[in-house]
């Protein structure tokens, strides 16, 4: 199958006071914090002189916030579930000191791609399911806004990255990703025939 080619911009989420804290959201609908409105705030000029066919958004709070920030005013922004976060299950709310002495952590990261957490998901079935949003789109350009583990497993998906348990990491990423950073993907054909490429990585330029 063949159709226009596809310019997919991804950003993460603004910070929250979770994040700040070291605590785990998952789907936890935690909304944005302060600090996290001044990171949206300052992407705000970056993407002003940028084009978009179409604006997608996680529902959860912290991510359609960050959009409605940065986004130029007036823009339809389309909600998608299935932009949402890795799914932490018994993690979601806990700090990640607390994670680190959880016997279910140590099990679950033996196989993290493969193994959901427990009554949570597995890095594969997030990848899966933003591999299925991104296959819809028609072409164009398009930016949503998701989450750090949803953007990182989606690239492990799409391009046979490693995502086992690296020393150092908490999650098996050895690949920083800032809050608001832009990720930007290309994909020529559709369906089968599908080829990507990534253009950029945790663009983070308008922190700096």
């Amino acid at each position: 199958m063949t159709g226009a080619p596809l310019q997919l911009t991804l950003v993460r989420h603004g910070a929250t006071d979770w994040n700040g804290a070291g605590r785990w959201q998952g789907w936890s609908d935690t909304p944005l914090g302060a600090v996290g409105e001044a990171q949206a705030a300052r992407l705000r000029p970056r993407l002003a002189g940028r084009s978009f066919d179409r604006a997608f958004s996680s529902d959860l709070a912290r991510a359609a916030r960050t959009a409605e920030l940065s986004l130029p005013a007036g823009t339809p922004l389309t909600l998608d579930v299935r932009l949402r976060e890795l799914h932490f299950g018994v993690f979601e709310g806990v700090t990640t000191d607390e994670v680190l002495g959880d016997d279910r952590y140590a099990r679950w990261q033996l196989d993290p791609w493969g193994t959901p957490a427990p009554d949570g998901e597995s890095l594969s079935q997030v990848g899966a399911r933003l591999r299925d949003w991104a296959g819809e789109l028609p072409g164009g350009r398009v930016i949503a806004f998701t989450h750090g583990a949803a953007i990182r497993a989606l690239l492990c998906d799409l391009f046979a990255w490693p995502a086992r348990p690296q020393p150092g990491y908490v999650l098996p990423f050895p690949y920083q990703l800032s809050h608001t950073s832009l990720t930007t993907l290309t994909r020529t054909g559709r369906g089968a025939g599908a080829r990507w490429a990534l253009v950029t990585y945790n663009d983070h330029a308008h922190l700096e």
